[in-house]
């Protein structure tokens, strides 16, 4: 090799074992602010940002062939309201709902509702097994398998 080539070799090697040791001593942030962008080289290392909400099924009981009640549960950060439901058997006949004027759940709430279907497609089983998915007003879904 020439004295050029070397010399040019050897920046390049300087160069980078100087970004290697910046980004290894460099502080990381352990989390970052909720909605902000992170540095790809240094990435938050915790999500500050929960969800804002999270519906969970504490419990459910079938009323009468086309009535289900569901004890369902608010374990996010905000209240949601509750805007739709759909019911789907495992044949795939489904009962919906896309106009309810469901109730509110705030935060760590448990909220009862009445899943009510017109019987026509299906009723309700013993030993059958049914898919409710719950719509929230933020257009979330959140789907709930249950048996008879």
């Amino acid at each position: 090799m020439n004295k050029d080539t070397l010399s040019a070799l050897a920046v390049v090697v300087v160069g980078v074992a100087a970004f290697g040791t910046m980004l290894a001593f460099a502080e990381r942030p352990t989390s970052c602010a909720c909605g902000s962008s992170s540095n790809p080289w240094y990435p938050c290392l915790n999500n500050p940002c929960p969800l804002m909400v999270t519906l969970n099924l504490d419990s459910y009981h079938f009323n009468i062939p086309t009535n289900l009640t569901l004890n369902i549960r608010n374990n996010g950060a905000s209240t949601t309201s509750l805007i739709a439901y759909y019911v789907k058997d495992t044949s795939g006949a489904q009962y919906a709902n896309s106009n309810w004027p469901g109730p509110t759940i705030p935060p760590a709430a448990v909220t009862s509702i009445n899943i009510l279907i017109d019987g026509t497609a299906f009723t309700f089983q013993r030993g059958n097994s049914y898919t409710v998915s719950i719509v929230t007003s933020r257009n979330y879904q959140y789907s709930f398998t249950i048996t008879e």
